[in-house]
């Protein structure tokens, strides 16, 4: 298997790949902790596992752990993984979220994705990137993660105007666009969810449409639209 459908793309890069492989076999009943530096999509995956995997809406998420919870998902940086790990006295499951520069193979699906929804949000004809774009997002490192990634791709949409292509000088990557501790992980769910939601509207909720534009199959949309009916936004 050389992809997997994840969110609305299909993840290709060998960190991620093991990673949704890795949870086949887990349990509800499991202390989950999924660790990594901050921006990298840890809420994204802890709500992939409750919403897709587990299946169960009611199943504890946080990025606040306490030492009491036997079961559930909890979402850590680093340094606090570090703090708490060694308080910890039952059997848990460690899951090490990559961050982007560790995930190149998935960036051009990515960047594409986010573009689309970015578009589509700012009432503008999609656009691409050119060769030359994508070769300057792929040398990047992207310290600032998926904030830095979401912030520079929308600075190139507005820059390119009226254009279809987005040129390598449309990105303005570095310092000015990092900002340390702003919620990414939700950030994507809720882009992930806007963009869906618009689609479904746009082709009057013709969902064989809408799955076909979005790129992902109809079981994917079928169980998106189950999830935002039951979170109230349906």
């Amino acid at each position: 298997m050389n992809s997997i459908e994840y969110g609305s793309i299909q993840v290709k890069s060998f960190s991620m790949l093991n990673i949704l492989k890795s949870l086949h076999d887990i349990s509800e009943s499991e202390l989950i902790f999924i660790v990594g530096e901050k921006g990298t999509g840890k809420t994204f995956l802890a709500n992939h596992i409750q919403n897709h995997v587990l299946k169960n809406p009611n199943l504890i998420v946080s990025d606040s752990y306490q030492t009491r919870s036997l079961n559930g998902i909890f979402t850590l940086t680093t340094n606090e993984w570090n703090e708490v790990s060694a308080k910890i006295k039952v059997s848990y499951r460690l899951i090490k979220m990559p961050s982007l520069c560790d995930r190149k193979a998935d960036l051009a699906l990515l960047a594409e994705f986010f573009l689309q929804v970015l578009s589509l949000m700012n009432n503008k004809p999609k656009v691409k990137l050119t060769e030359k774009a994508l070769e300057k997002i792929l040398q990047y490192g992207w310290p600032g993660q998926f904030y830095e990634f979401e912030s520079v791709l929308e600075e190139a949409l507005l820059l390119a105007e009226n254009s279809n292509l987005i040129e390598p000088q449309f990105l303005q990557m570095g310092p000015a666009t990092i900002e340390v501790g702003v919620p990414t992980g939700m950030k994507l769910e809720e882009l992930e969810r806007k963009y869906i939601l618009q689609t479904l509207y746009f082709v009057h909720q013709n969902r064989t449409k809408a799955a076909e534009i979005l790129g992902i199959s109809i079981r994917t949309l079928r169980n998106k639209i189950n999830q935002y009916r039951t979170e109230g936004y349906l």
